[in-house]
């Protein structure tokens, strides 16, 4: 059986090394795109099992990704989790209103990270 993939959309490349060292160690196989039109196509082709997303992108932002996700009945079903510094009230209403998975606020632990990307897996 494939290991997991997982697809980080994240335009900060400290960000990313560090999330995907800790993912890949883990057992997980991580993919990377640091835009949003190029995240979304990722999503299209590589149909990954989780989607790490990030809000504050170049070209497209993240809620609109997701938001295109959950009307795509190819995508509808793909775990997301947003990890942003996008942090108040009215961000995390609209991620839920899209139906994120989870939504992590930077800073975070990785170790956090990784306990919520194995929770969603195992759901």
């Amino acid at each position: 059986m494939a290991k997991p993939l997982i697809l980080h959309i994240e335009d900060t490349m400290s960000i990313y090394k560090m999330v995907a060292h800790k993912l890949k160690k883990s057992g997980y196989r991580v993919d990377h795109r640091k835009n949003g039109k190029e995240g979304l196509d990722a999503i299209k082709e590589l149909l990954p099992d989780l989607v790490i997303l990030d809000v504050m992108l170049p070209s497209m932002n993240g809620f609109e990704i997701l938001r295109r996700m959950r009307e795509d009945s190819k995508l509808e079903k793909v775990k997301v989790i947003m990890l942003t510094s996008k942090n108040r009230t009215g961000d995390l209403e609209k991620g839920f209103a899209f139906e994120v998975d989870d939504y992590l606020a930077k800073p975070f632990k990785p170790q956090e990270l990784l306990l919520r990307i194995n929770k969603i897996l195992k759901e």
